[in-house]
């Protein structure tokens, strides 16, 4: 499959649009992943920790490769064992117990690569990464049933428009059981909460046609329905982008979000070990999302049926709407 792109290329300043991307896996070291990166797209390692790595100087910014846990990175442990009487100030101790958290941490943490903002035009050439990291046999999220890893995906929105806003939102919600049924959603991160569903009631009130939301309200609205980062498609960095700390009220751990002009997909495979999966393949269902939101004369009737019908009682998935889905976009 060769890579798709949205219709729109461009933000509204003119400026070309960027895809980051953030996969998570099992099975290489933090220095295989870096030097694989720094192979494929130039730059230099620099590893700040046994924890995490940057490679710095690629034509499109800095790569990170880390061990996802911030208690690793940030050297919280060391506050821990010294609490409890271990001399972690004394190096050869410090070097050692580094060397044990990390070969113990690639166990059972996903190992974590950030892309920078690539754009458009050069998003293709994150496959490359994709395969290299196959090649060197990195494991993905079915090889083990405790391998909850992900794909997030960060595209630049083509409008900060709140209308705009609204209306991907809309495309997202009608098209959700779709594309859990044609991304085959691993099971085990189906019954994990690392990703949780929107709430219905704001389902319903986006999905009512006469949703018309200013900024103020279109902010509200989320945080009164959504105050967390745990959703498929967490907008709080977009609308923190563009309200400030006002999109954070009463949101946990709100330190962690990171304000940037993109939505935050957050895919519950990673299946970077399985020859036939690729990250085209799963990109392709967000231009799908784009397509529907720029068609609201297609997305009426849709939200329309959507609302009309009743929710399946236990499944969090809607495989009738799902079937009913094809039908829609074929039309």
């Amino acid at each position: 499959m060769q890579f798709p792109l949205p219709e729109e290329h461009e933000t509204e300043a003119g400026e070309p649009r960027r895809l980051g991307v953030e996969l998570e896996f099992a099975g290489l070291d933090l220095h295989t992943i870096s030097a694989k990166v720094a192979a494929l797209y130039g730059g230099t390692v620099v590893a700040d920790s046994r924890f995490a790595h940057r490679v710095t100087g690629t034509p499109w910014g800095t790569f990170k490769a880390e061990i996802d846990t911030a208690l690793l990175k940030d050297g919280g442990y060391l506050e821990l064992l010294e609490s409890v009487g271990f001399n972690v100030r004394e190096a050869l101790y410090r070097e050692r117990m580094d060397d044990l958290l990390a070969r113990v941490a690639g166990t059972v943490v996903p190992h974590e690569v950030v892309t920078p903002p690539v754009p458009f035009a050069d998003a293709h050439r994150l496959e490359e990464l994709r395969a290299a990291l196959q090649a060197e046999q990195a494991q993905g999220t079915r090889v083990s049933l405790v391998y909850a890893f992900g794909l997030h995906l960060n595209p630049e929105a083509a409008s900060l428009q709140p209308d705009a806003l609204a209306r991907i939102l809309r495309a997202f919600f009608l098209l959700y059981d779709w594309l859990h049924v044609e991304g085959e959603i691993d099971w085990s991160r189906r019954v994990t909460p690392y990703i949780n569903d929107f709430p219905r009631p704001y389902r319903t009130l986006v999905l009512n046609p006469d949703y018309a939301p200013d900024e103020d309200r279109l902010v509200d609205d989320y945080l009164l329905h959504n105050p967390t980062r745990n959703r498929v498609l967490d907008m709080l960095p977009i609308l923190t982008y563009l309200a400030g700390d006002r999109a954070l009220r009463g949101v946990p751990e709100a330190h962690l979000v990171s304000p940037r002009p993109a939505f935050h997909y957050r895919l519950p495979n990673c299946r970077v070990d399985e020859p036939e999966w690729t990250l085209a393949r799963e990109w392709q269902g967000w231009v799908w999302v784009e397509w529907l939101a720029a068609r609201p004369e297609r997305m009426r009737p849709m939200a329309e049926a959507y609302l009309s019908r009743r929710p399946p009682s236990l499944a969090r998935i809607d495989q009738e709407w799902a079937v009913q889905t094809r039908s829609w976009l074929r039309a």
